[in-house]
């Protein structure tokens, strides 16, 4: 969980604003102004913005499937396509982007976020954090195509600025809304809209401490239920906590999901390294 030291966070989108009059005399700049910023790169930028920024094999799926056309791999973009979208976003000043541990990263800027509607902070390249960034953009992309139909992903951003300073989980899967739900009363009897389902997502690349799990579980918050993925090593780790700390509520463990096109890294104590062909362009 990247810190960003700042206390605002992303503002509750489903997705970016593409179209619309601004409000209340906003200066925010308009992409459509620009004839060469598409909806699918406002889209992409929105995407990155939520999850900080990505490595190039993520960011080949996650254009392959917003392309308009048909990718010769399907579902993944070229090599040479992502470098002439990424050179677009960089003569538009919307991307950071620099080579760390062998790959390409990118990160959207200060003006990208403000184009596609994030109140948040450009991110900064910080290796340590790498691997996280990249594991919880992978699990993101495998578990967007599964949603149901008016379910989305909340992002960890997103989470924080509903939660203030409480800790909040690496992303969030809000369930559809169920049209029979009862609405609720609020201290003076009116009625109040019901708090959105939502399911935790965390992305474990390490060992938390069994008494940060114990607050964890013991104290679940709002969620239905907590879903871990981890790779083998961790997810045993987490099993066998289960068994001596009896959660709150449901605590899901599954593996690491993969997505074609893409790879994680491996934690190690004297570094990371990339694994795999993940894709650096």
């Amino acid at each position: 969980m990247p810190a960003e030291g700042f206390p605002r966070a992303g503002r509750a989108r489903g997705g970016p604003r593409v179209h619309g009059p601004g409000t209340g005399g906003s200066r925010r700049p308009r992409w459509d102004t620009d004839t060469g910023i598409t909806e699918r790169d406002v889209a992409a930028l929105h995407w990155l913005g939520e999850q900080y920024g990505a490595r190039s094999d993520v960011l080949r799926v996650l254009l392959g499937r917003l392309s308009p056309g048909t990718p010769q791999i399907q579902g993944v973009i070229g090599e040479e396509t992502l470098r002439q979208v990424l050179d677009r976003w960089a003569d538009r000043k919307l991307i950071l982007r620099d080579r760390l541990l062998g790959f390409l990263w990118v990160a959207p800027t200060e003006r990208a976020l403000r184009l596609v509607g994030l109140d948040v902070r450009p991110w900064v390249f910080v290796i340590p954090q790498l691997a996280h960034v990249h594991a919880v953009g992978i699990v993101r992309l495998a578990l967007e195509p599964q949603l149901a139909e008016g379910g989305r992903w909340v992002s960890e951003r997103e989470l924080r600025r509903d939660s203030s300073k409480r800790r909040v989980p690496d992303g969030a899967i809000q369930l559809p809304e169920d049209p029979d739900r009862p609405v609720g009363r609020g201290l003076v009897g009116e009625a109040v809209d019901p708090l959105p389902r939502r399911v935790a997502v965390e992305v474990e690349l390490a060992r938390k401490s069994s008494g940060r799990l114990r607050e964890r579980w013991t104290h679940p918050g709002r969620w239905l239920r907590t879903v871990y993925y981890a790779p083998p090593q961790i997810g045993g780790y987490l099993r066998g906590q289960l068994e001596r700390i009896d959660p709150k509520h449901p605590v899901d463990i599954h593996p690491l999901p993969q997505v074609a096109g893409t790879a994680y890294m491996q934690v190690r104590r004297s570094g990371l390294r990339g694994t795999g062909r993940g894709g650096g362009s």
